[in-house]
């Protein structure tokens, strides 16, 4: 069987339904010209997708340490419209005010469902300070309120429903992949010294170098 190339075009880039600091959607199509031809694309650093939703490899393995993320895009993957239903009651002007984001994000953080706790952290994400993902060392969620004028609720994700569809959503450290051949790997780690709390276990100099 041929090799997939990686897709090239003049449509418009598909937008992350996350904010997502150092998320690389204004570099997408840079990038994707340098991609190589691959079987299945491999991102151990998944984020909000910017690049991932914007190829067309055969076959995809998208893993993040953050399993928090990873358990909303096998939400959306499964659940799609319906489960944005469901999320699309906390985007009101009533909980966007700081004593009510901090009500939210405590619950959040005690919840144990799976589907609340994914709406929670799309409300978090989109009334949080700047976008940011960060927890404290008892991955406790932690990001301020984020002050915004409104917030608006993602509307249609028909764009996203058969693209995420057949692929591979994982949480899992990045060494415990196993590569197969043709594979090719995309790895845009978590920034060093700024922004290293990204879930429970910081991602300091240390894994770094151990990725390097």
């Amino acid at each position: 069987m041929a090799e997939v190339k990686p897709h090239i075009d003049e449509t418009e880039p598909l937008r992350p339904f996350l904010k997502w600091p150092g998320n690389k959607f204004r570099l997408v199509e840079r990038i994707k010209r340098r991609l190589p031809e691959g079987r299945r694309l491999i991102e151990p650093f998944a984020g909000s997708g910017a690049l991932f939703l914007n190829t067309s490899y055969k076959k995809y393995l998208l893993t993040d340490s953050n399993a928090d993320l990873i358990e909303l895009f096998n939400i959306i993957k499964h659940e799609g419209e319906a489960f944005i239903d469901a999320a699309r009651h906390y985007f009101t002007c009533e909980n966007n005010h700081a004593e009510r984001y901090y009500e939210l994000r405590d619950r959040f953080n005690k919840c144990r469902d799976p589907h609340q706790r994914a709406a929670l952290f799309i409300y978090l994400n989109r009334h949080g300070y700047n976008g940011l993902c960060r927890y404290n060392k008892k991955g406790g969620y932690n990001v301020p309120f984020g002050r915004h004028l409104s917030v608006r609720c993602l509307k249609d994700l028909s764009s996203y429903a058969p693209v995420l569809a057949e692929w591979r959503f994982t949480s899992a450290d990045f060494e415990a992949l196993s590569l197969e051949p043709n594979d090719f790997v995309y790895a845009d780690p978590p920034y060093d010294v700024e922004f290293t709390a990204y879930n429970a276990v910081e991602f300091g100099w240390d894994e770094q170098e151990r990725l390097a």
